[in-house]
């Protein structure tokens, strides 16, 4: 990602490898996909599918991380395809219930690494 789009960003990204499970939001009975996050943070996040998810798709997010389930609504903002048919996903978060939000900022605060 180029800088100008990191600075850009209301609010940054952390790096991260957790699951998330991935469905439209409107169809409830879907199997999810499955992907692995690459960052997270309060406003959204990115990660890789093997499903493509059109920008402007309304999804379903169960991220996994240890211990913890966090769900959002999101909005694709971003579809890149990748090498190998998988595509990288940037969502933002559209929905997110206010235990749902508080368990994002533990996830993001175990996350971060002490700097110095």
């Amino acid at each position: 990602m180029a800088a100008e789009d990191k600075d850009r960003r209301r609010y940054p990204r952390i790096p991260s490898k957790v699951d998330v499970n991935v469905r439209l939001a409107e169809e409830s009975r879907a199997i999810p996909a499955v992907s692995t996050v690459g960052d997270v943070g309060h406003g959204g996040c990115r990660f890789v599918s093997r499903e493509s998810w059109p920008v402007g798709s309304v999804l379903w997010l169960t991220i996994l991380p240890k211990r913890s389930i966090v769900e959002a609504k999101a909005r694709v903002v971003y579809e890149k395809p990748q090498k190998g048919g998988t595509f990288e996903i940037g969502a933002e978060f559209v929905e997110i219930s206010a235990r749902d939000k508080a368990r994002l900022e533990e996830v993001l605060k175990t996350v971060v690494q002490p700097v110095g």
